[in-house]
């Protein structure tokens, strides 16, 4: 198991360079804390591609799928998952599947941590979300 857990903020150029070492690893489906994206296996995403600034990682998909992470903490490869111990904000965005890639077809899901509870939220009012955050599960999980 390899990883890189810190208690305050990692910096940006060790984020950098855990992606850049892993990126060929990540790959599979999507978790936020503890809420799929789809059902387990239903959809496959595969890193291309990511943009650190101080605090803040942008990761981005194959389909263009992008996944922000604000104050990413506890990276690590575990078997075949990439995991993501803890953050205060996620955001993964996507376009409407078969549609043309365009703004008007991009949709999100994005989760915001406090010491309370995750709050979950999305613009998509064409399917019905039951979001069931769990502060005990990583805040991202590639599977």
């Amino acid at each position: 198991m390899l990883s890189l857990f810190r208690k305050s903020k990692p910096e940006p150029e060790n984020i950098g360079g855990f992606l850049r070492a892993h990126v060929a690893h990540i790959r599979g489906s999507l978790c936020v804390f503890g809420d799929w994206f789809g059902r387990p296996m239903d959809n496959w995403h595969q890193l291309v591609s990511h943009e650190e600034k101080e605090g803040y990682v942008r990761l981005t998909f194959n389909e263009g799928e992008t996944l922000e992470v604000w104050e990413p903490a506890g990276l690590k490869i575990e078997g075949k998952s990439f995991v993501i111990q803890r953050a205060s904000r996620v955001r993964w965005e996507w376009f409407y599947y078969g549609r043309p890639k365009l703004p008007e077809n991009r949709c999100f899901i994005e989760h915001v941590a406090s010491e309370q509870s995750i709050e979950a939220s999305s613009n998509v009012d064409w399917a019905q979300h039951s979001f069931k955050p769990s502060r005990a599960a990583p805040a991202v999980s590639i599977t």
